[in-house]
């Protein structure tokens, strides 16, 4: 783009697309966002909440295909591949596999720091001046292991951390770990990670919250409007074709510019956009409940397990798995069998009645931990913005910010290079 658009269509209304109206709506434009069903109902409803500035280091790493397959063996296990012939997702996972390395790993890390250290310093500031209710708590997280081994090998990733991104940690065991969260079982926990600087929010409150913020500025919101396609003429798009939940037709909506943050759904439009996006749906649960009696002073990830627990003012959720089973709707009961079963072996009252909902969201993930935010090879006036993998509600602010400084052709306040396609 050389001219500077006046006018914007966000397609897709989860956290990404949020944080993008949010910084083009500050840049001038007129902005309207659409979503096939509600506004942050997507990954952006059922999340973890958890704003983790130090969660550098991608999933691809070394060992990471080795755990992998360990892990899908078992029935128990965090990961799951529905069986079959599915040649989209074997090549990610080739893809994935040449990703595990150290080399790889660090230079993902460089990327995923520079949108993570910017957006937990976006919502320190921007949930109290903007009174957002949505839970905040700025407590720190731990990372929690079983077995000694396991808490010893995260030894070098402190390091990089510590060293290279000054994001130390402080590792707790024995007597020290109990007393500073009453909530484990004495003795089960080998000792766990630190990080002072991480919080957590509710992020369903979040989204309802910052699109009343949004609404009051001018952004215009239009759920159950389904994307069908691009209106193109040349090498950009004039318009886009959408179907409302009510109409019996389609009907043309036009923009000078489009933002396509779709997350899991964004390869799906591979040929309109020209290029072929790495994103594979990488799909989550969560339960959310009350507050135990004996609840958690902290929010922790209990890494041996793969499994998330957040104390909420207002709930508690326990989240996480990793089912890659395409774009398939169902929940299913083994998945959140595994988050009760992870969560039972270190809490004294893991869980608790009545179970107020039962989750799973479609998590963009793409070979190498990084997300794509870039202009469409085919469509030089649609920016993409997907593929944020499992840090997405920790990535937004950047990720709005950067997307707002393509538009409007202004030099990128980070090195654009990592996001690319």
């Amino acid at each position: 783009m050389t001219k500077t658009p006046q006018s914007v269509i966000v397609i897709g209304g989860g956290i990404i697309g949020l944080a993008s109206a949010h910084y083009l709506q500050q840049a001038g434009l007129q902005v309207q966002v659409i979503d096939q069903g509600e506004i942050g109902q997507g990954c952006s409803h059922g999340n973890c909440g958890l704003i983790c500035p130090d969660h550098i280091m991608p999933l691809p790493r070394p060992g990471a295909l080795r755990k992998g397959l360990s892990a899908m063996f078992k029935s128990n296990g965090p990961l799951s591949i529905k069986p079959g012939l599915n040649f989209r997702l074997w090549a990610w996972l080739f893809s994935f596999a040449r990703n595990c390395n150290e080399r790889k790993m660090l230079e993902a890390g460089k990327g995923r720091h520079a949108i993570l250290h910017y957006s937990r310093e976006f919502y320190t500031s921007f949930i109290k001046e903007n009174n957002i209710e949505c839970d905040w708590e700025q407590n720190g997280c731990l990372f929690v292991y079983g077995s000694e081994k396991t808490l010893d090998a995260y030894d070098p990733i402190d390091r990089v951390l510590s060293e290279e991104h000054n994001l130390p940690a402080r590792k707790i065991t024995g007597k020290e770990l109990e007393e500073m969260e009453p909530a484990f079982i004495p003795g089960v926990a080998a000792g766990a990670w630190y990080y002072k600087q991480d919080a957590h929010l509710r992020p369903d409150k979040l989204v309802a919250g910052w699109k009343n913020l949004l609404q009051q500025q001018g952004v215009e919101f239009i759920e159950h409007c389904e994307f069908k396609q691009f209106v193109t003429g040349g090498s950009s798009a004039s318009a886009i074709m959408v179907q409302r939940k009510e109409a019996d037709k389609q009907e043309e909506m036009q923009a000078d510019a489009m933002i396509l943050s779709a997350g899991a759904w964004t390869p799906l439009l591979n040929k309109e956009l020209g290029c072929n996006i790495p994103i594979q749906p990488g799909k989550g649960y969560s339960i959310t409940m009350p507050r135990p009696k004996i609840c958690p002073r902290y929010p922790m990830i209990l890494e041996d397990e793969k499994v998330a627990i957040t104390p909420m003012q207002s709930g508690y959720r326990i989240g996480s798995t990793m089912q890659f089973a395409g774009y398939d709707s169902s929940i299913d009961p083994k998945r959140l069998s595994i988050l009760k079963t992870g969560s039972k072996k270190y809490l004294r009252e893991p869980y608790c009645e009545p179970i107020e909902e039962t989750w799973y969201g479609w998590r963009p993930m793409t070979p190498n931990g990084l997300p794509i935010i870039s202009h469409a090879p085919k469509l030089s006036n649609v920016v993409i913005a997907a593929g944020h993998n499992m840090i997405g509600l920790m990535s937004a602010p950047a990720t709005g910010r950067h997307v707002a400084e393509l538009v409007t052709n202004q030099p990128t306040s980070i090195d654009a290079t990592p996001y690319q396609l």
